[in-house]
């Protein structure tokens, strides 16, 4: 069953929410023998297969925990550039970055 137009569902916490709040990744083909690499697609233009991620957190450590990138991904997938990237401050070249949006703790939702 699929979500709404429109919505889609965290893989992190489990809820449906609007496209907007959620920060789409997809996979960077890695070499050798390796799994392929989580990266964040901001502007969601990477083609192929892609999941939904609530910008906080929690829901990134849930999500890794519960190998959910895994089992959205449908393969063996490395997720240390997810985990650095989602949560590092916004990189610092001046580019604008769309809708990405920095990662938030527990205590920014409150």
């Amino acid at each position: 069953m699929s979500s709404p137009p429109g919505r889609r569902t965290c893989i992190g916490c489990r809820a449906i929410d609007d496209q907007t709040a959620l920060v789409r990744v997809a996979l960077r083909p890695s070499e050798g023998k390796q799994p392929d690499v989580v990266v964040p697609d901001p502007e969601r233009s990477v083609h192929g297969r892609g999941a939904w991620l609530h910008p906080r957190r929690a829901c990134l450590e849930r999500a890794v925990r519960a190998k959910s990138f895994a089992r959205s991904f449908r393969r063996a997938v490395a997720t240390e550039e997810i985990l650095r990237r989602l949560t590092e401050a916004p990189d610092e070249s001046g580019a604008d970055q769309g809708s990405r949006q920095p990662m938030s703790t527990d205590a920014d939702a409150s």
